[in-house]
């Protein structure tokens, strides 16, 4: 696989949110569609809009990849405790990727590995975490491929389950 040398990473900012909700609208329909439409169609409306991202900006971290000025990737990270959603299922925190997302045509060529090097250069304590939707095989492949392993399954009814994945990093 040939590394993408022209993609620049960078934080994200609040002028950057449009570009954000831009590349989710290009990576959630047939990400998630597959799956469970309403459920893509709820990941839009729920998790991809101006606030979410305003809110989010302001306790996570985000890194962006952009390829000849266009955002065509992004990360974000930070504390489970800091979520604006609950996780009853969990004791303690955990420093959890919410989000790594590439866009389709610009997948297979190192961009996401990147964006996944920088989170966890990010993660203060020896575990980062995140959460795969059931159904989702390619990311499964991608985080398997990059050390991390299924830990335990919360039942998403009525929509998809949720699957939390755990790399231990030192």
């Amino acid at each position: 696989m040939a590394e993408v040398v022209s993609v620049t990473l960078r934080p994200a900012e609040l002028a950057d949110i449009p570009a954000l909700r831009a590349l989710g609208e290009a990576v959630v329909p047939p990400t998630y569609g597959p799956i469970d439409a309403a459920y893509a169609q709820r990941m839009l409306d729920e998790w991809w809009t101006p606030e979410v991202f305003a809110a989010s900006l302001a306790r996570n971290a985000h890194v962006l990849a952009e390829l000849d000025g266009q955002v065509v990737a992004m990360a974000n990270f930070g504390r489970l405790q800091d979520s604006y959603r609950d996780f009853p299922h969990v004791t303690g925190d955990r420093e959890v990727m919410w989000k790594l997302y590439v866009h389709p045509e610009h997948q297979g060529v190192g961009i996401g590995r990147r964006l996944l090097g920088e989170i966890e250069a990010l993660v203060e304590g020896d575990e980062l975490w995140l959460e795969v939707v059931d159904g989702n095989e390619q990311a499964f492949g991608f985080y398997r491929a990059h050390g991390f392993a299924v830990v335990e399954r919360v039942e998403g009814d009525p929509w998809p389950d949720d699957v939390w994945m755990r790399k231990v990093l030192r």
